[in-house]
């Protein structure tokens, strides 16, 4: 969804928060395409609320509370513009952001916890 590189923490949400946040050196960190848009989509459209679709953030990294506190920060955007925004942290059933070396782990630790 989107890479951290450069300076880090703290994060400044920049415009809406739908599509960018600048890190401490002032670059931008951007939400990839229509991520946003698709992930508001799975937690509120009836196709996928109705088969209890889902969503987990799964991530190795070397700076997991970056990660989550750009979660914090980027919000979801609906299609329509009356609904709110969303941070994408509300949006997930399970999280696994840490430094595992492996994403086998992180699925593994997944699948224990969820039982999918």
């Amino acid at each position: 969804m989107y890479v951290l590189w450069g300076g880090g923490a703290p994060f400044k949400v920049s415009g809406n928060g739908t599509r960018t946040l600048l890190d401490s050196r002032g670059q931008k960190v951007e939400l990839l395409g229509i991520a946003g848009h698709i992930i508001y989509e799975v937690k509120h459209d009836a196709k996928w609320v109705e088969n209890d679709t889902k969503l987990a953030w799964v991530s190795t990294c070397d700076e997991p509370s970056w990660a989550d506190e750009c979660l914090r920060k980027f919000r979801a955007s609906p299609r329509a513009k009356q609904e709110p925004l969303v941070p994408l942290k509300q949006l997930a059933d399970a999280e696994h952001i840490y430094d595992a070396r492996s994403k086998q782990v992180h699925f593994k630790r997944l699948q224990q916890d969820t039982g999918i």
